[in-house]
């Protein structure tokens, strides 16, 4: 399709949390999503200002779920005439009181950052891409596809490798959003051959008919000549219902499922 918006996030610097996880940064394509996310670069660093005493900590890359908390980053643009998509959705911890949670799944790429001996020196990352070479230097994107979501992440050897007193952490992420191909639905509520207005269309989108990953798509109220229309991903599954209630008398439509 096109690229429809082109951005960079950055994270806030956040303070190790001494324990032997810490989770830094999320992004999630949610599911609705009309956007395919492609990562360009996603950099994490660190500011270390004290002796470590143990082995340095690795940063991991990986596909996750489950995630909540932390808080909402808002999205820089490159080109001030795009939009991001609503569905495209950052995330960054922030100290104590805003961790994030995951479930993290298999690693795509972990590598140490930096590692001081003295109290005197600095070792000063300069963009460290934590994202495969393949990515970071051949020009090839990462893609999260709608219900897909990355997490950057801290593990060390032991809650010592990542103290509070010592390290600060930040991040850096550009991404373009390539619009998706659907195709068009739509209809008109009518009751006694008349058309409906203020009746409620509740549009569904699921990957097959079975209803794997069925969500909301969204719900649309009739206009005075009782039309709506919608769009479903191209290769999905599209289901519409219809409510409306009038001098106290319900309705409920049969619905349309399996709309392909």
């Amino acid at each position: 399709m096109a690229v429809s918006f082109r951005g960079g996030v950055q994270v806030p610097i956040s303070l190790g949390n001494g324990a032997v996880v810490q989770n830094l940064f999320t992004i999630r394509n949610k599911l609705g999503s009309r956007v395919d996310v492609n990562v360009r670069r996603l950099s994490v660093e660190i500011d270390t200002t004290a002796t470590l005493t143990t082995v340095m900590p690795q940063v991991k890359v990986c596909r996750a779920t489950a995630i909540s908390g932390g808080i909402i980053l808002d999205k820089g643009k490159f080109n001030t005439a795009q939009a991001s998509s609503e569905f495209v959705e950052f995330r960054s911890t922030l100290a104590e009181g805003a961790p994030i949670a995951a479930t993290a799944g298999d690693t795509i790429w972990q590598q140490f950052v930096n590692r001081m001996h003295t109290l005197v020196e600095q070792v000063q990352t300069i963009q460290s891409s934590v994202l495969p070479a393949l990515v970071a230097d051949s020009g090839k994107e990462f893609k999260l596809r709608p219900g897909e979501s990355l997490l950057a992440y801290v593990v060390g050897s032991a809650v010592t490798s990542n103290p509070a007193i010592g390290n600060n952490w930040c991040a850096n992420c550009s991404w373009e959003e390539d619009e998706k191909s659907t195709f068009a639905i739509s209809g008109t509520v009518t009751l006694s051959g008349s058309p409906v207005a203020g009746a409620r269309v509740i549009v569904m989108e699921s990957d097959d008919v079975a209803g794997t990953n069925m969500f909301l798509r969204e719900t649309i109220v009739t206009g005075a000549g009782g039309t709506w229309a919608s769009s479903i991903l191209t290769g999905k599954v599209g289901a519409a219902f219809v409510q409306y209630e009038t001098g106290g008398t319900y309705y409920t439509a049969p619905g349309s499922p399996y709309l392909s």
